[in-house]
């Protein structure tokens, strides 16, 4: 049964949130990369929280969002194509994917939460900053970046934006500057975004919105589900479970097989694909720290310190 748990468990938090978007729904035409760094426990500053994340970018809208499931998407796929796959999969991770992804659409802001598998949709408030900007230059990428400095949600943060790159979006609800931004990091070094890569994404099929079985909900009804997750998670697994048990498992062409289909994001130019993971091939899965992270389970240290 514990096998079984952490093996669903696994794959179903691997499960891409981007739909292939309708005609009017604004499409991704670039995409930042940026590695994240937290240091959510005061106590134990070398065991920071670490993200691989992406801000995709449209002529009006962005969404951030983390990366680590792309990779670890891709690990699997590599894994699995191996002629000698013996069914057992091995998930060495260097980062934590973070449950929360924003989307930037004209004035309004929507965050998606990922639990469990699930995702929710809540309204959050769009943020006034008030940024101030000033003379020094320095490159980053390649890119001269121009220095500018915002007091946000309890933090002073500097930020370098480039005005070469056209959109004024940036990583985490960081936005309105005349050009993107590609770090930002507090006065304490305890949060920062650091870049780390940037694509264009031309015939991009990415849509700057959540996935079509992310769910509405409230602030508090949201809070009772992530209790009830954090007591017990794989009652929570199993409860989604039963509730999916009247959806066939096989899907056309699969030749009875169950199977779990994924979406991923191309790491180069051109947009996502789909591809679908024969799960009967699959016998256990092995998640694991990389040997250079441990990073702390306690949170003393929010990103945010003024909600």
């Amino acid at each position: 049964m514990k096998t079984t748990f952490l093996l669903s468990l696994t794959i179903v938090n691997l499960l891409w949130t981007f739909r292939v978007p309708a005609q009017e729904t604004p499409k991704a035409l670039a995409k930042v990369h940026y590695t994240f760094i937290h240091v959510n426990d005061t106590t134990q500053r070398s065991k920071s929280l670490r993200d691989e994340v992406v801000t995709y970018l449209g002529t009006a809208s962005s969404y951030y969002t983390s990366y680590s499931k792309t990779r670890a998407q891709e690990e699997i796929e590599r894994q699995m194509s191996d002629p000698g796959f013996d069914g057992n999969l091995t998930i060495t991770r260097s980062t934590t994917g973070i449950p929360n992804s924003y989307l930037f659409n004209e004035q309004t802001l929507t965050e998606v939460v990922s639990l469990g598998g699930d995702e929710f949709v809540l309204e959050d408030r769009y943020p006034v900053l008030d940024w101030s900007i000033g003379d020094e230059m320095k490159t980053i990428g390649g890119y001269s970046c121009q220095k500018a400095n915002v007091t946000f949600k309890g933090r002073a943060y500097t930020a370098w934006f480039t005005s070469e790159l056209p959109f004024s979006a940036g990583p985490w609800k960081f936005h309105g500057l005349p050009g993107l931004i590609l770090e930002v990091v507090d006065a304490n070094k305890e949060v920062q975004w650091i870049y780390s890569g940037f694509d264009t994404l031309d015939k991009s099929a990415i849509a700057l919105a959540p996935s079509e079985k992310a769910k509405p909900t409230t602030r508090k009804e949201l809070s009772k589900l992530q209790e009830a997750f954090q007591a017990n998670p794989q009652a929570y697994m199993e409860a989604k479970s039963r509730i999916s048990a009247s959806v066939p498992a096989t899907s056309p062409g699969a030749g009875g097989r169950a199977t779990i289909t994924i979406r991923t994001t191309g790491t180069s130019m051109g947009g996502s694909s789909a591809s679908s993971i024969d799960a009967s091939r699959i016998k256990s899965v092995n998640v694991k720290n990389a040997e250079n992270y441990a990073p702390s389970k306690t949170t003393n240290n929010p990103v945010e310190l003024i909600p």
